[in-house]
């Protein structure tokens, strides 16, 4: 029996984003906002490693408090 594909979460819309060469980085201004997209790429992260993507020494749904005026929050995204 096949299994049904897992669909993918959406984020909330970034301030900002930065991209690399396994994740990106999406900025947020609140809090609250981050936190959602952090649960959104766990659960994209799970999916895509099933699928055999590679994430480096990177951990998608890490929230890290940066040093920027306007959106101090960044979240690693798969």
């Amino acid at each position: 029996m096949a299994h049904k594909p897992r669909k993918y979460k959406s984020y909330p819309k970034p301030q900002d984003i930065e991209t690399g060469m396994k994740v990106s980085w999406y900025y947020y201004a609140k809090e609250q906002d981050a936190e959602l997209a952090a649960v959104a790429a766990r659960h994209n992260a799970a999916i895509k490693s099933g699928l055999g993507y590679d994430f480096g020494y990177c951990a998608p749904g890490d929230i890290s408090i940066v040093k920027r005026d306007e959106c101090p929050f960044r979240v690693c995204i798969p």
